[in-house]
């Protein structure tokens, strides 16, 4: 008896049909789900003995899992229309769709692995050393790299937009609003904007909601020699950085310096590069990335040997200030940032 092959346009849909299903739930019991998890964090202790390390392992795993299922939600209740992706000419329908889940999966794989990495990298500190953890750092950094690879070629843009950006620029909407926003979008052109939406059920009239403009890769930065040197840069800094921790120690001020100047160095050779049609949806997409990438440069002041020698001292008298106040020491917000601190992933913004 032969087997029956599916189609590959019939496991397409077969996935966004359970990926609907799945927004549909999140629509109805995400905020309570929510709720739920968060009241599980207060109620978990943090364990008070001589093993900072471990207090922080556990801290840092209830809030991975948090941060995990908001991330859950938030790509499921993104619209597959408010993807960065572009429909090529002559492109069918079930190839582009091909693509949205191929970026959802990676996009998500990315946003999950830096969920995760200080876990990961407290545990190969426990059970391997320090030395052993900044080699575990280096294999997830090169795993990071290859999924923004693969996102990157996805995007029309000429240099990377991190996914960080697109939530802070479009945050997913729920509900019909959100639905009816993006139909309405595509209807009625990129600078379409509804006017107002009536419940079906309850009859309230909600406030406009500004549509999703369209994405075209002929609004977007044009490629330059001196952008893709600031790329370059961009993407090997955290490689080479772990490789001078490795030599060096977490304590190198050498270290330090060089990772600061070749972030400093890759933004100045990409900012002044951006130049994207104006008012359009690529432009604030490509403008907001370059701001992400400037404000992490203050990430700098968190790694050692800056913060020991600058921020620590502050910290730790913050510290004990908050620790004397009813209701705030239960949560001991500064004890866990100094727990957490030494670790790379803690302060490597990437």
């Amino acid at each position: 008896m032969a087997l029956e092959v599916v189609p590959a346009q019939g496991r397409s849909s077969f996935v966004e049909k359970a990926l609907a299903a799945q927004r549909s739930f999140m629509e109805v019991y995400g905020d309570t789900l929510e709720q739920l998890l968060n009241f599980v964090v207060y109620m978990v202790p943090i364990e008070d003995n001589d093993e900072n390390e471990t207090a922080g392992f556990k801290s840092q795993a209830v809030f991975a899992s948090i941060d995990l299922f908001n991330l859950y939600r938030t790509v499921l209740l993104r619209s597959p229309d408010a993807l960065p992706l572009v429909q090529h000419g002559g492109e069918s329908d079930p190839v582009l769709a091909r693509r949205r889940i191929t970026y959802t999966a990676v996009a998500f794989t990315l946003r999950a692995v830096r969920s995760l990495q200080v876990l990961i990298e407290m545990q190969a500190q426990r059970l391997w050393g320090h030395q052993s953890a900044l080699k575990v750092c280096f294999k997830v950094e090169v795993f990071k790299l290859v999924l923004k690879a693969i996102l990157h070629k996805c995007m029309p843009f000429a240099f990377y937009v991190d996914e960080d950006t697109l939530e802070e620029v479009e945050p997913p909407k729920t509900g019909k609003v959100a639905k009816l926003q993006i139909q309405a979008g595509g209807n009625a052109g990129p600078e379409f904007s509804a006017e107002r939406y009536v419940g079906a059920r309850s009859g309230r009239t909600l406030p406009a909601m500004g549509a999703l403009r369209e994405l075209r890769a002929s609004d977007c930065t044009q490629r330059s020699l001196r952008m893709q040197l600031g790329e370059l840069l961009f993407h090997a800094r955290p490689l080479m950085h772990l490789g001078l921790l490795l030599r060096r120690g977490r304590k190198s001020w050498a270290a330090w310096s060089f990772a600061l100047v070749v972030d400093y160095a890759a933004l100045n050779l990409l900012a002044p590069e951006i130049r994207p049609r104006s008012k359009s949806r690529v432009a604030s997409l490509e403008i907001a990335e370059a701001k992400r990438r400037r404000n992490a440069l203050f990430w700098a002041l968190a790694r050692s040997p800056a913060f020991d020698k600058f921020m620590r001292r502050p910290c730790e008298i913050l510290d004990g200030l908050l620790s004397r106040i009813p209701i705030i020491n239960i949560f001991r917000i500064m004890e866990l940032v100094l727990a957490l601190q030494p670790f790379y992933f803690t302060s490597s913004a990437t």
